[in-house]
């Protein structure tokens, strides 16, 4: 891979934090104008439902990342504005796994 496009692999990783930053931030300022205690640090109580078989987002973005490498750019952006998002960030984690699916289609 060359310098150039490991550095704008590079700005599109941080471009998509920022983006998730953003995120967190409006999410935290919706709670606290509802008047809801807001906590960021994740309930890791034995009560807490996680679903294991549900993929994070960091698994959705190297799958869409890789597909956009292959040049499949068009198509991921159809995924997500499939499911109701502009941008990956703002996919609902319900969907993963399907986008996941279709990606991995890709060919």
């Amino acid at each position: 891979m060359s310098k150039m496009k490991q550095l704008q692999e590079v700005v599109s990783n941080l471009r998509n934090l920022t983006d998730s930053i953003d995120t967190l931030v409006k999410s935290i300022a919706i709670g606290k104008e509802e008047g809801k205690e807001v906590n960021i640090v994740p309930d890791e109580s034995p009560s807490s439902t996680v679903n294991e078989n549900q993929p994070t987002l960091e698994e959705v973005r190297a799958l869409l990342a890789e597909k956009n490498r292959e040049g499949h750019r068009e198509e991921v952006k159809t995924i997500i504005k499939k499911y109701g998002a502009n941008k990956l960030t703002s996919l609902d984690p319900k969907h993963y796994a399907s986008v996941i699916k279709e990606a991995g289609e890709l060919v």
